[in-house]
């Protein structure tokens, strides 16, 4: 019996011993000097002793103010912890409540001598050689394990407290609470608990002597937080109120003023959403560094934060998208249903679906939710997900190409496979299009990009040709007199471009003799085409029938004795007049001088003399006779 208590004793002793060395100022002089000296979880004794000796320190520091001691003594604990914690304060509060939570169970059990732990005693291989270590080793008596942790290349990261130990600390702490605590740790005894009921690090010095002074009943527990904690998580609330308050009524104000300044109501929405942020943000404030909850309590609040806040600004992100798309929309003047509006829009939507991956990637990783596995299940479910919506993929794309390649634009009348019509929007799916009959037409864009696209508003002119067949009877010099006219008119109409302006006597049809006409009338409208063609064929008829010739058509003349055939007297003046021009050396053959073209360009008057849009007199030159 004797035997045992000596025993006992010996190895509280040796472990007294141990942590007084410890926690010597030697040691810490020896951090100060290199800060950056990593803590030793070489092996289980190496990790137990850092982990106990760290805490220690890291109380220590607290209690005399030291918070960025503290923070770093803190920082060393958490690498003796096989878990990742997030890289924030809430990931610190929740690192420093796991190790109080071990802490206050290590100093309520009786731990073995160093020489009994692995990697503490003499005998111990060297340190180069980990493996001839165990792979694990637990606290006697306990379901506290320290493990080995090996990298991606079983390279060896140390031992560390394992992750099923930390899930369960707080368990480990509520059965342990009944045991006493080892006289050597007796200043350390209900850390656990003044840490949870105190302010938090980052709190105003107001609060922390509020928090001091108020009464032994302010510490009751209610659902697992001091009463004081409730009542500052209440009041903080309530401040957060008044600022979405504040925001929601100014963002009224700015809509009530609309009537007078319409910009104002731009700013209504966004204003309200600010500030419901800025209110998000003060109560993860208060939760977090000022009452800092703790334990489910801070996981519900935070998680909840953070839901709302990133929910919101994605709200906004949207919202500016939209507002900047529309203010680019306003600076440059588009009209609404243009393509370039329609191109600005989709890419502000773009952006903003973007920046919201980024604030939803953001808030799973707030909430501790492993980004990385979602991603690789997205790679792999993304193929067949892609081959899914092969189709819808491609009109996306080709929707893009239509954007950026313009065939065709908002409003602009064009011809695609065997169809016409007006364009009216173009989507991120489809092109839609008004038919000739009104009815609208929906074309895949994938499709439609792939088609033979005529752009009919794009042209600078329309072209204005025909074929005129003349008969058979019309002489040589009638035919000559014909083109001269002709050619006269195309140079002098004011709605014909000059070059290229032909008109060439073709051939020999089967019924006519083939007089072809080409020119371009300047003019994009269609509407307006059709009236300057509608003059010029009428004065084509009128030059035809005064040369005392005629059209022909498919038919049998039958010349009987009686019949007058043609105009006899027409037929010698244009001769005539033909007949002079050769003797002049004026004949206008194969086109007219170039002098003379000038001459006669733009002198006829359009439209005609008599019609409604004629409101002056032109003075003419009289072709020579």
């Amino acid at each position: 019996m004797i035997g045992k208590v000596l025993a006992k004793l010996s190895c509280q002793l040796r472990w007294l011993g141990l942590l007084m060395f410890i926690a010597a100022p030697a040691i810490a002089d020896d951090l100060a000097r290199n800060p950056l000296s990593p803590p030793d979880i070489s092996t289980p004794a190496a990790t137990l002793e850092t982990f106990m000796t760290e805490v220690q320190a890291s109380i220590r520091a607290y209690n005399q103010g030291d918070v960025e001691l503290m923070r770093l003594r803190a920082e060393r604990v958490f690498q003796t912890f096989a878990i990742e914690l997030p890289p924030t304060q809430t990931g610190f509060l929740q690192g420093s409540e796991t190790a109080l939570d071990l802490f206050e169970v290590l100093m309520r059990v009786e731990l073995p001598p160093p020489a009994d732990i692995p990697g503490g005693g003499a005998d111990d291989p060297p340190l180069d050689e980990p493996v001839a270590l165990p792979a694990h080793w637990q606290v006697p008596g306990t379901e506290i394990r320290i493990e080995r942790r090996l990298d991606e290349a079983e390279e060896l990261i140390g031992y560390q407290f394992a992750e099923a130990t930390l899930l369960r600390v707080d368990e480990f702490r509520r059965r342990a609470e009944a045991l006493p605590v080892l006289p050597e740790f007796r200043e350390f005894e209900g850390v656990a608990h003044r840490f949870r009921v105190r302010p938090g690090l980052n709190a105003p010095a107001v609060v922390v002597a509020t928090v001091q002074a108020l009464p032994e009943a302010a510490f009751t527990t209610v659902w697992g937080e001091p009463i004081w904690k409730w009542v500052t998580f209440g009041l903080g609330l309530g401040i957060a109120g008044l600022i979405f308050f504040v925001g929601y009524h100014l963002a009224g104000l700015l809509e009530g003023g609309s009537e007078r300044r319409p910009e104002r109501a731009v700013w209504a929405r966004p204003l309200m959403l600010v500030s419901l942020i800025m209110a998000v943000f003060f109560t993860r404030y208060v939760v977090i560094d000022v009452i800092r909850l703790t334990g489910l309590q801070l996981t519900i609040a935070t998680g909840l934060l953070a839901v709302i806040g990133h929910g919101t600004l994605i709200w906004l992100v949207f919202l500016i998208a939209r507002r900047a798309a529309d203010a680019v929309i306003a600076i440059r003047d588009m009209g609404v249903q243009s393509l370039d509006t329609q191109l600005v829009i989709l890419v502000s939507k773009v952006i903003a679906v973007l920046l919201s991956l980024y604030v939803l990637i953001h808030l799973a990783d707030t909430l501790s939710v492993p980004v990385a596995p979602m991603i690789a299940g997205l790679g792999v479910g993304g193929l067949a997900v892609a081959l899914a919506v092969r189709p819808t993929l491609e009109n996306a794309v080709a929707g893009f190409v239509l954007f950026a390649d313009k065939p065709v634009r908002v409003g602009e009348f064009c011809a695609f496979g065997d169809k016409l019509g007006t364009v009216e929007q173009i989507g991120l799916r489809s092109v839609q299009i008004r038919g000739l009959d009104r009815t609208v037409i929906s074309v895949p864009n994938a499709e439609f990009s792939q088609l033979q696209i005529t752009n009919f508003s794009r042209r600078d002119s329309n072209l204005f040709q025909t074929t005129l067949g003349l008969r058979y009877e019309t002489s040589a010099d009638q035919l000559r007199l014909v083109l001269v006219r002709l050619r006269e008119l195309l140079i002098r109409h004011p709605m014909v471009a000059m070059d290229p302006a032909r008109v060439r006597f073709a051939g020999y049809g089967d019924f006519a003799l083939n007089v072809e006409i080409f020119a371009f009338v300047n003019t994009r409208d269609w509407g307006e085409f059709l009236a300057v063609q509608e003059d010029l064929n009428l004065r084509i008829k009128d030059i035809v029938e005064g040369s005392g010739s005629g059209f022909a058509f498919p038919s049998q003349t039958l010349y009987m004795e009686r019949g007058s055939g043609l105009d006899a007297e027409a037929t010698e003046k244009a001769e005539k007049l033909v007949e002079r021009w050769r003797d002049e050396d004026r004949l206008p053959f194969p086109d007219h001088e170039a002098g003379y073209r000038f001459e006669l360009s733009n002198t006829l008057d359009y439209p005609p003399k008599g019609s409604a849009g004629n409101r002056h007199e032109r003075p003419l030159r009289q072709a020579a006779e």
